[in-house]
């Protein structure tokens, strides 16, 4: 017991490490505020979990996994470690219809073949960020996962998954890949519609809501941080979808112009008007973000960064 009684001298501390949940900002780098083994385990719980369950005519089927457990997980995640709004208030009927429609477009039947129904459910409830990026990861998206993790995220950046999943039965006639490519680009034009006509109601209801914040002269910080917190939310939800048309878009282009030279045929011109029709899409109904928001708070400018389906054409990567 003396032994143990003896003060030991002070030891200088050591400086936490670059992915400690306690460490400072690497200069052009955020913050992590989950350890990478955090950060890993979540990732690995969203791909044990696979995607979202269907029930009949693609439809999703009740879980309590994947409508109770991961959306809080998910909001845990995206406010303490990615440090984005998280809103407490109730969801209206629209924005309700704005999020089935959103996990429904992206992860539409024609697509389920090669698009990865685990990453979509991931950005769906939030475990994972929206995989933005032109052709490739972004530093600030790499940042927020351990390296082990990149491999597992990296195929939402792969323009080629598509053309090599057309190519993946060898059995099939080259005619039928030129028409699969045109059927599933124009399949994607149709989907544009519907999901405008509610993000459009979603927008202009937005649009009151912060215009009442400014007439009510309402000073509480809850309310205001609640109502901005909403209005990013949704903003993200239309995003989302125009990211995802616009990564759909350049598997197309890059389909197209390997069948081109691979096996090329005269449903080429079918081929480029579908998608031509695909990157020419955009919503009407509802003003562009950029001219909806009031002037002046910088706390704004975030919500002018994510392509706007009101304002402008499907990406083109």
């Amino acid at each position: 017991m003396a032994a143990r009684s003896k003060q030991q001298p002070n030891k200088p501390k050591r400086a936490a490490a670059p992915d400690s949940p306690f460490s400072a900002s690497i200069p052009g780098r955020p913050a992590r505020a989950l350890t990478a083994g955090g950060v890993l385990a979540v990732v690995l719980v969203a791909v044990a979990a696979c995607g979202r369950p269907t029930g009949d005519f693609g439809r999703a089927a009740p879980s309590y996994l994947h409508d109770t457990l991961l959306p809080v997980a998910g909001d845990l995640i995206a406010s303490q470690a990615r440090k984005e709004p998280v809103s407490a208030f109730p969801l209206t009927d629209d924005e309700i219809e704005l999020r089935n429609r959103a996990w429904a477009f992206v992860r539409a039947p024609h697509a389920r073949d090669w698009w990865l129904d685990t990453l979509v459910e991931g950005e769906r409830t939030r475990i994972l960020p929206i995989l933005k990026g032109d052709g490739a990861m972004s530093p600030e998206t790499a940042a927020m996962f351990p390296e082990i993790a990149l491999p597992l995220i990296a195929p939402a950046y792969d323009r080629s998954r598509y053309h090599r999943y057309l190519l993946s039965d060898g059995r099939r006639s080259t005619e039928t890949l030129w028409t699969r490519v045109t059927d599933d680009a124009r399949a994607d034009t149709a989907l544009v519609p519907p999901f405008c006509a509610v993000a459009a109601r979603v927008r202009r209801a937005d649009v009151e809501r912060l215009g009442a914040l400014r007439r009510q002269g309402l000073v509480e910080a809850s309310l205001h941080q609640g109502a901005e917190a909403r209005v990013w939310e949704n903003e993200e939800t239309i995003s989302w979808v125009w990211q995802a048309l616009g990564y759909r878009g350049a598997s197309y282009r890059y389909a197209i112009d390997h069948l081109e030279v691979e096996a090329p045929s005269g449903q080429l011109v079918a081929a480029e008007r579908a998608l031509a029709g695909l990157l020419g899409v955009r919503c009407f109904g509802a003003p562009a973000m950029r001219t909806a928001m009031p002037s002046g708070p910088a706390r704004h400018s975030r919500l002018m960064n994510p392509p706007d389906p009101f304002d402008e054409p499907v990406p083109q990567k």
